[in-house]
């Protein structure tokens, strides 16, 4: 019976989270991952039954954090008003742990559990924006879909461009600043 080595374990999630990046979890394939770690797909099926298994083993602990950071930031009262200084870090904060990890949930999941994971980040900030506007300004709630629609994709797609903490910081400020004002015009 062959040994499982932790160090063979870790490099196929390292390099699995590579392809993945590369070409999203549809279009990877186990022999694809077996062949970047330096294993035969036999060797690989030793290890993890399929490749969903190991997308979950690279994925599941990025997402839990994740919804737990953001939960946090829609679950409060409006007594207790959160800064948009403070929202801006902790999605800096999110982006920076591990941008890569980031985009795979947000763009690159079809097929997985977490496909929905970008629906999932626009209804919740769709909710909240229903629960904190002025209904006398708001006609129609489609407005706050698209609000909230885009101001997710400009987070992906500042995730997707980043070149240093600086930029991101200044993107993320950019965005926040034009966000915020639109929808005080709102609330």
């Amino acid at each position: 019976m062959q040994v499982l080595k932790d160090e063979i374990k870790n490099k196929i999630i390292s390099v699995a989270e590579d392809v993945f990046y590369q070409k999203g979890f549809e279009q990877s394939t186990m022999r694809q991952i077996a062949s970047a770690v330096g294993i035969s797909v036999s060797n690989l099926y030793l290890y993890y039954k399929n490749k969903e298994d190991i997308f979950y083993s690279v994925m599941d602990g990025f997402y839990r954090y994740l919804i737990k950071d953001i939960m946090h930031l829609l679950d409060h009262d409006d007594k207790e008003i959160i800064s948009d200084v403070e929202i801006r870090k902790m999605v800096e904060k999110m982006i920076l742990a591990d941008q890569r990890k980031f985009i795979i949930l947000a763009e690159k999941s079809q097929g997985t559990k977490y496909e929905g994971f970008k629906k999932q980040l626009i209804d919740l900030l769709y909710q909240h924006m229903k629960e904190q506007v002025n209904w006398e300004l708001v006609q129609d709630t489609f407005i706050l879909f698209i609000l909230a629609k885009s101001f997710i994709e400009g987070i992906i797609e500042i995730a997707k461009d980043f070149k240093s903490k600086a930029s991101l910081k200044y993107s993320i400020h950019t965005l926040f600043e034009y966000h915020k004002r639109g929808m005080e015009q709102l609330i």
